[in-house]
């Protein structure tokens, strides 16, 4: 499965994704921003411990708005956020996973 679309909706504030198995949806980019995938924003897992970072930053308007979009190797997306942060690594399954997961995600 890869994605083979990735497009800004006319609303400015969502994404149209499909991928090569012809599954389609809409994501925001709040749903997006508030789910991502970094050891920062969802903690990491070592050694069978769960680490919740203690770092987070407050998340503005700013940072709820995308600069690009990036798409590494054959397996994820890389999103950058007018608010700098950009670690955030979404590969097919998850992005997949939110978009399955989101419901009403344009609003």
């Amino acid at each position: 499965m890869n994605l083979v679309k990735f497009k800004r909706n006319n609303d400015n504030s969502s994404f149209h994704i499909i991928f090569d198995d012809g599954f389609e949806a809409d994501l925001s980019a709040h749903f997006l921003r508030t789910h991502c995938p970094c050891a920062v924003c969802s903690g990491e897992e070592v050694l069978l411990h769960k680490y919740v970072s203690q770092n987070q930053m407050p998340l503005k308007q700013s940072s709820f708005e995308l600069q690009k979009a990036e798409i590494v190797g054959n397996y994820a997306i890389q999103l950058f956020w007018k608010d700098g942060h950009n670690t955030g690594l979404y590969n097919w399954d998850y992005l997949k996973e939110l978009a399955l997961e989101c419901t009403n995600c344009k609003s």
